[in-house]
């Protein structure tokens, strides 16, 4: 903490340097994650690498809604930050149900392909 820095400045940058922790550890598990799959028979699964992209999209959003709260100046804005996530999340849900559902629309129809 410097001499014009305040506690809560203080306390903020902490905050940042932990979500900055944070984000590049979930990268790490996303390699690592993305190294399994792919040596899995279920690597090469659409559905599963549709899953996972699903997955990152919704970690990254998480990761950015707390990047945004930490630099909110007054209540307004945490107002406004927490109703954009919210929409844009439940915009989320709607396409991923959506091609959930058309994704078991195709396996009814058409059988799931075999597992290699």
């Amino acid at each position: 903490m410097t001499a014009t820095d305040t506690p809560s400045d203080a306390l903020r940058n902490a905050m940042a340097q932990n979500l900055d922790a944070a984000r590049k550890a979930m990268g790490n598990y996303f390699q690592f994650l993305e190294k399994s799959l792919s040596a899995s028979p279920l690597g090469d699964n659409s559905p599963a690498q549709a899953l996972r992209k699903y997955i990152e999209g919704n970690v990254e959003a998480a990761f950015d809604l707390s990047d945004k709260l930490l630099h909110a100046h007054d209540i307004g804005d945490v107002m406004r930050i927490q109703t954009e996530f919210f929409q844009s999340r439940m915009q989320s849900l709607a396409e991923q149900t959506r091609d959930f559902r058309d994704a078991a629309s195709k396996i009814g129809l058409t059988g799931a392909p075999p597992v290699t």
